[in-house]
């Protein structure tokens, strides 16, 4: 049986080597870089290690004293409930302002949120200490008689 040769699938440069042609896009590769790292918002940093500069505030050091003492979650729920106070304090007029009641949407959304984050603690606390009960009885027995003074309090 003859085989048809234009059937066949050919390379699209006959005059070139392939071989050359990987080396020279292999070449070619190796000026890319291998990781690409944009940073959104240079200077800032929210994890473990922040990092505020003068590009970022007018008084950096005094922000990170600040941010030592009151993070800014902390800065946000003290102000938010104080909000929350006064949008009681106005009573009916506040009901009829929806930006308050967006506010109180989504305050209480956040106070689930650190609900839902309390009750998972106590869990792996209770997990913890079953761990403890049999592992070492002796720490057991000093933690739930610490635990048992503060409950009953």
């Amino acid at each position: 049986m003859a085989t048809d040769n234009a059937s066949l699938p050919t390379w699209p440069w006959a005059s070139t080597d392939p071989a050359a042609w990987l080396r020279t896009w292999s070449a070619a590769m190796q000026a890319v870089p291998q990781k690409f790292d944009q940073s959104i918002n240079p200077g800032w940093n929210f994890g473990p290690s922040l990092t505020i500069n003068s590009g970022n505030s007018s008084a950096p050091q005094t922000e990170v004293e600040v941010l030592q003492r009151h993070s800014y979650g902390r800065q946000l729920g003290r102000i938010s409930e104080v909000l929350e106070a006064l949008i009681a304090e106005r009573g009916k007029t506040a009901a009829a302002d929806p930006r308050y009641a967006s506010f109180l949407k989504m305050k209480a959304q956040i106070d689930a949120v650190k609900h839902d984050s309390a009750v998972a603690r106590v869990e792996a606390l209770t997990a913890d200490l079953a761990a403890l009960k049999t592992g070492r009885p002796a720490e057991y027995e000093r933690l739930r008689s610490a635990l048992r003074k503060i409950v009953a309090a």
